[in-house]
Formats: structure tokens, C-alpha cells, sequence
């Protein structure tokens, strides 16, 4: 055999490997993307139209650096193949950008999306605690690559997993802005920043379809909307809430008061709401008990939204894309507008929702 002549195949063949390894890192990746459009027929039914197109992306270049949502500068030295998700807001956004392959843990409360609550299951995707009860060992067990947190309820569990050599990113948001915010930045630490953009600009056109609709009213719902009646709670100004009702065409009773805030029966009654809007899930309750906690409010029955049964119980899903300052806001507000205004969208939507509200907007998150 002829020693030499096989020697000199070798080194070529590890020269063409070595240089299609080399070109597979540095050539453009394609995507396909499927988005949809979204405008508003003369008849003000909003028209959905789904269009599909190619393109071609470069990969990402890592390291990179991302400001997160508490203004640190945290380095990303690698793709997070594998994901750590501690609150059900951080999964949703991780789920829009089609990251769920990738998730190996969420927190207890994580009820959404079904194929991530599947996983939980089925045992493939494991338990870290608690949204406020976080166990930073069941985290650091996984090995991940990426650990989402929520900058306002998981802030002091950031020190120690850092210390445990964890790249952590922590999301909140307080308005829509705050909910692109979250997932331009998501789609950049995970190279998705083509996909994350396309999901943003589709959220802004479903909302400006929905202004465009409500353009020839004149006059503003009047909105009261709580989540805990025991004392009751609700939204006033600058809070992601408000800007639900806002963008949904209505005018939130408490506008004046700034932040979250307690208030008492006979504001209400004052203040006279055309629609009421209660969520039940985070009371622990079912919605035929919250309804008759709500006969038990002094003067109720005197407020044009309970005399015109205008007071619409929402829970589980329902309640979630309200609570939650993700990115099915989309279809709190599309939800929303359609509760206020069933003239407008042609519409009728049933006094108590669940998981059926998905009969009457279009999701936003894969299921």
C-alpha cells in the first residue's frame, strides 16, 4: 500500500472538512416566516390575511451584549440552547419566538403554552419553584445556557445565580412598549431578532387595526375592571392595564388615580361604569362565586353596567392575557374592544370567558 499516497488523502479530506466547518458558520441562514396581516373591512370587521415569505438572515455574532429590563449589561457568550424559564410571563414570551425546544425548566405557575404544560407532564421539562419561591439549585441542576427571571418579583435571586456562573436575563414590562421591548431583546440574545421583529410589528398592526375600527366613536365606554374584590383592587393611570382599556376604546373610571389602588363601593357606584370586567383565577375563585361576592357589594345594582348585564367574569386564559404584559396583549385588546363596542365588530361575547376566548380573536402564540 502506498503509505504516502493515503497520508496525502487524509490531510486533503480534513482540509474540506475544516473548510466547510469554517463556511457553515459564516454563511447566511434562511428562514421562512409566515406573518399576518391585518386591516380593517368597510364593514370594520377586522380581516386577517396570512402571508408567507423567505429571507435570509446572517447568524448571530457572539458575544453580544444586551441591556435587560434592569438596566444591566449582560454578556451572552454563546446560543442558549438551553433555557431556564422562572415566571409564566417569560415563557410566553420565549414561546412567541418558538423557543419552546429549548426550554428545560419553568416555574409552578407556568400554565401556558399547552405544549409547554405537556412537557411539564410528561416529565421532559422540569419544576424550579415558585415565581417568589425560586429554587436556585433546581435551576443550576439543569445546566443552563439562559435563565429567564422577572425583573420585579425575582430580583434578589439574581446575585446567587449569578455566582453559580448562570447568564441570567431579566424581562418585565409596565406598558406596550415594555411588551416589544421584551421580545426585541429576547430575539436578539437567541439570534431570532428577524422573527422578533416580524412578531412586533404584527402586534402593532392587530392593535392599529383595531383604532381604525373604533375611529367613527365618539363617545367612550366608561371601563371599571378589578382582580380582588377583598378589598378591591383596580388600575389606575400608567399601569399595562390601563393601557388595555385605553387601546381597546375605552375610558377607565378610576383615569385619575395613578397606579394600583384600593377603592371603596360607593366610588364605583359614583362613577357609574357602562362595563364591568373582573378577573377570577388570581382570587382562587370560580366565576359563580365571584359573581355572588359581587351581589354583596353595597349599591352594585344601582351601576349601569349590572342593570344592562354588562359585567363580564373572565378566568384561567382569559384573565391571563389581561394579567400577563406579554405578547397575547394583542388579544386583551382585541377582546376587549369586541366586549365594549359589539356593535362595531359585530360581535357577542359571552358574560363569563375561559380558555373559549380563542373562539372570538386570533391567537398570537403558537399552542
Amino acid at each position: 500500500m502506498n503509505w504516502k499516497l493515503v497520508s496525502a488523502i487524509l490531510v486533503i479530506a480534513l482540509i474540506i472538512v475544516g473548510y466547510i466547518a469554517i463556511q457553515s458558520l459564516t454563511t447566511y441562514k434562511t428562514y421562512t416566516i409566515t406573518s399576518t396581516e391585518y386591516r380593517t373591512t368597510v364593514t370594520t370587521a377586522i380581516e386577517y390575511r396570512t402571508v408567507t415569505k423567505t429571507v435570509t438572515t446572517p447568524p448571530p455574532k457572539y458575544p453580544l451584549t444586551v441591556m435587560d429590563f434592569l438596566g444591566r449589561n449582560v454578556n451572552i457568550t454563546k446560543p442558549p440552547l438551553r433555557i431556564v424559564s422562572c415566571s409564566p410571563l417569560c415563557t410566553e414570551v420565549a414561546a412567541v419566538l418558538e423557543l419552546t425546544d429549548f426550554i428545560v425548566g419553568v416555574d409552578d405557575y407556568t400554565d401556558f403554552p399547552p405544549s409547554i404544560v405537556k412537557l411539564k407532564e410528561q416529565g421532559k421539562v422540569s419544576s424550579v419553584g415558585g415565581v417568589t419561591t425560586l429554587s436556585v439549585e433546581a435551576v443550576a441542576t439543569l445546566k443552563p445556557d439562559l435563565v429567564l427571571v422577572s425583573a420585579s418579583l425575582q430580583k434578589k435571586f439574581i446575585p446567587t445565580l449569578e455566582e453559580l456562573g448562570l447568564t441570567v436575563i431579566a424581562l418585565d414590562a409596565r406598558n406596550i412598549n415594555d411588551v416589544y421591548s421584551e421580545i426585541l431583546i429576547l430575539g436578539k440574545v437567541t439570534g431570532r431578532e428577524e422573527l422578533a421583529e416580524r412578531i412586533v410589528n404584527e402586534m402593532k398592526d392587530r392593535i392599529e387595526a383595531i383604532q381604525q375600527s373604533l375611529a367613527a366613536v365618539r363617545v367612550k365606554v366608561k371601563v371599571f375592571q378589578s382582580s380582588w374584590l377583598e378589598p378591591i383592587w383596580t388600575t389606575g393611570n400608567g399601569t399595562f392595564l390601563n393601557d388595555i382599556i385605553r387601546l381597546a376604546g375605552g375610558y377607565n373610571v378610576f383615569m385619575d388615580a395613578s397606579g394600583w389602588i384600593t377603592v371603596s363601593p360607593e366610588s364605583i357606584v359614583e362613577r357609574n361604569p357602562e362595563v364591568i370586567f373582573i378577573g377570577c383565577t388570581m382570587m382562587g375563585l370560580k366565576p359563580e362565586d365571584v359573581e355572588l361576592k359581587l351581589k354583596q357589594i353595597p349599591g352594585l345594582e344601582n351601576v349601569e353596567a349590572v342593570r344592562k348585564n354588562r359585567v363580564y367574569l373572565l378566568y384561567e386564559q382569559a384573565e391571563n392575557i389581561f394579567v400577563r404584559a406579554g405578547p397575547r396583549v394583542a388579544e386583551a385588546i382585541e377582546l376587549l374592544a369586541k366586549i365594549l363596542y359589539p356593535e362595531v365588530f359585530n360581535t357577542n361575547i359571552p358574560n363569563v370567558i375561559g380558555d373559549n376566548y380563542l373562539n372570538y380573536v386570533k391567537p398570537m402564540v403558537k399552542q
